[in-house]
């Protein structure tokens, strides 16, 4: 599965990892929920409202997965927003 290496430690001696755990869309409330599992154990959720939201549902449901998997794109996201601080590894599953 792929997953984000964090650059960034949880705590200064620990180095981990985040999955996409869930993902959340609605359309009619423009509204996203992703939750993220680390390697120790801890939740992250980050969520997007309003027309950003509505925006990045679109783009999904047009999105040609075959080079760029979903849970790939969805982390590329939340680094380029400064919601996690990493590098994408892995395979899809």
């Amino acid at each position: 599965m792929e997953q984000c290496d964090l650059t960034i430690p949880i705590t200064p001696t620990t180095l981990a990892n985040y999955q996409v755990t869930r993902l959340l869309l609605d359309w009619y409330g423009q509204f996203i929920e992703i939750t993220l599992r680390g390697s120790n154990g801890e939740v992250k959720t980050h969520t997007y409202s309003g027309s950003i939201a509505l925006t990045l549902i679109r783009q999904l449901n047009t999105a040609n997965f075959s080079t760029i998997s979903l849970h790939k794109r969805i982390m590329n996201r939340l680094v380029t927003d400064g919601v996690i601080t990493g590098a994408v590894s892995g395979s899809p599953d």
